[in-house]
């Protein structure tokens, strides 16, 4: 079975979303709050699971974001 380069094109898509799921993933535990485990800890299950981690992160390790109230803005 011989490799050849235009077999990897139908896969691009999805290669491409994954990457974007794994970066956006990085960034917001950069930014952002995490619950359960160390921000490094979160960072290396992205990493190290894909695309699999950064789904699991975005599940379980998120900070839940308050919504505002009208009380808060007075």
């Amino acid at each position: 079975m011989n490799f050849d380069a235009a077999m990897l094109i139908p896969l691009l898509p999805v290669l491409i979303l994954a990457a974007l799921l794994i970066g956006w993933s990085l960034i917001d535990i950069a930014r952002k709050p995490v619950q359960h485990l160390p921000k490094w800890a979160w960072a290396l299950i992205v990493l190290l699971a894909i695309p699999i981690g950064a789904v699991i992160y975005l599940i379980i390790g998120r900070t839940r974001v308050q919504k505002l109230r009208d009380e808060d803005l007075r």
